[in-house]
């Protein structure tokens, strides 16, 4: 096996490891991005009873990550929308996180195969809050359009992915040589 193979290896293990990175930190970049008149009258509001409550200050709601919304959710039942949403909504909004850590650790160990099913299984879980955050109106509305966080889901998801496979087919190359 050559050092460009070795090398080769490296990079496509490197990348593979990046991208799983990302889906792990995108659970704590802005998965909602409040709109410019949102964020004024938030600027205009000293005290927000509903911030208040969350233990967030106004700033904190103007761009919301998933870590903030299940925070959120997880307060669901002093907001009083109920026990059962927040049992709904807690553990699929943390779903993500915990997907994309698994497709970390997969990617750390070099294990291509699990690394590409746990970021297929947390792009779709990405996909399906997007669904159902469109549905209830959340994101996008006349308060929120979608944060950056939705992207890097997607495009690291894919990164991974295409990695994994190289990853793969670098393996069965050098089985081959």
């Amino acid at each position: 096996m050559g050092e460009k193979s070795v090398e080769t290896k490296r990079v496509a293990v490197i990348a593979t490891i990046i991208a799983a990175a990302l889906l792990v930190v995108a659970f704590f970049l802005p998965y909602a991005a409040g709109t410019q008149e949102f964020r004024d009258g938030l600027d205009l509001m000293s005290a927000n009873p509903y911030s208040e409550t969350l233990g967030m200050s106004n700033e904190d709601l103007a761009d919301i990550s998933l870590f903030e919304y299940a925070q959120i959710y997880g307060s669901s039942i002093d907001l009083g929308m109920g026990e059962t949403f927040a049992m709904v909504y807690v553990p699929l909004t943390v779903a993500p996180a915990a997907l994309g850590a698994l497709t970390l650790l997969f990617a750390l160990l070099r294990k291509p195969i699990p690394a590409i099913v746990f970021s297929v299984f947390t792009v779709a879980m990405t996909l399906l809050l997007s669904w159902d955050f469109e549905d209830r109106g959340v994101i996008p509305s006349d308060s929120y359009d979608w944060g950056v966080a939705k992207w890097v889901y997607l495009l690291a998801g894919i990164v991974v992915v295409a990695c994994a496979v190289w990853q793969i087919v670098l393996r069965r190359q050098s089985k081959k040589a």
